[in-house]
């Protein structure tokens, strides 16, 4: 799944991000380019340095649909075409 940033994940909102996926018994991972990031580690989000209208794409092994759900409500990222 890929999504837009809508705002910069660091701080509050790297730690928000963290407790949504780490409600999840999968595993998930966040690809920002050529990087990627265990997407339940506080420290590997903010290696990433998500920025506004920087495309993130969530991998969850095995794929979840519920976490679509739970991240895009969230606000801090906006569902893409792309």
């Amino acid at each position: 799944m890929i999504v837009k940033a809508t705002h910069p994940i660091y701080a509050e909102r790297a730690a928000k991000l963290v407790e949504i996926t780490g409600s999840f018994t999968e595993s998930i991972y966040l690809q920002k380019g050529d990087r990627t990031a265990d997407g339940k580690s506080f420290l590997g989000i903010i290696a990433l340095s998500i920025y506004p209208e920087d495309f993130v794409e969530f991998i969850c092994d095995p794929p979840n649909t519920e976490l679509k759900e739970k991240i895009l409500s969230s606000g801090l990222f906006a569902s893409c075409k792309s």
